[in-house]
């Protein structure tokens, strides 16, 4: 149940960044503001952290506790440094969604390939995750795409969405091979000609 919850988590969360990408790929210095985005998801779960900590009563709080005070730190400063200086990334987010791109489509091209037989999976399952790997490839190799923020912008969004319709295809391919499992099978009625011998000894008896 945790891996169906982080899986499904995952999607969504990749989901809604495309939505959001797609609508406001035009917007000017869009990579300044993901990066500002970007460092408030590391900055609110480290003061979130800290202050749990810090209310917590001296006997209560364990050496784990302590453990988990630097990583806070660390994506505190993390946080405030990219939504305070977030024309510093914008250049390195941009690196970063080609990688994503290449990461994500690998990933589904490697899982539909150990699953094609155990799965059923067809041939144009591969043909989403393969634009993913290209749009990924593509965004990193032209210097010219690479120039263009809103293309490159663009094409993640659109690749976030492609990448939630594989997870879907993959997800109804494992509902229908759990369920074929699952599912008892059906016994057929003996044949006639199986029932013939048994009768003709009982009448053969009676006479």
């Amino acid at each position: 149940m945790k891996k169906v919850s982080i899986n499904l988590l995952t999607n969504v969360i990749l989901l809604l960044a495309g939505i959001i990408l797609i609508l406001f790929y035009g917007v000017p210095n869009i990579l300044v503001w993901g990066a500002r985005v970007i460092g408030a998801v590391f900055l609110l779960p480290a003061v979130v952290y800290l202050i749990m900590v810090a209310v917590r009563h001296a006997d209560a709080r364990t050496s784990l506790d302590y453990m988990g005070v630097l990583p806070a730190v660390g994506g505190l400063c993390f946080g405030l440094l990219m939504m305070i200086k977030a024309s510093m990334f914008d250049g390195i987010l941009q690196l970063l969604m080609g990688v994503l791109l290449v990461v994500l489509g690998l990933f589904h091209m490697i899982y539909l390939l150990l699953s094609r037989n155990s799965l059923r999976i067809k041939g144009w399952y591969f043909l989403a995750p393969m634009l993913v790997l290209l749009c990924g490839v593509l965004s990193l190799a032209l210097p010219a795409l690479r120039n263009s923020v809103s293309t490159v912008v663009l094409l993640t969004g659109i690749c976030l969405l492609l990448f939630n319709f594989t997870s879907l295809q993959e997800h109804i391919a494992e509902r229908r091979v759990r369920r074929a499992v699952t599912q008892p099978p059906v016994e057929s009625p003996a044949p006639v000609q199986d029932l013939l011998p048994e009768t003709k000894i009982q009448d053969d008896e009676l006479e």
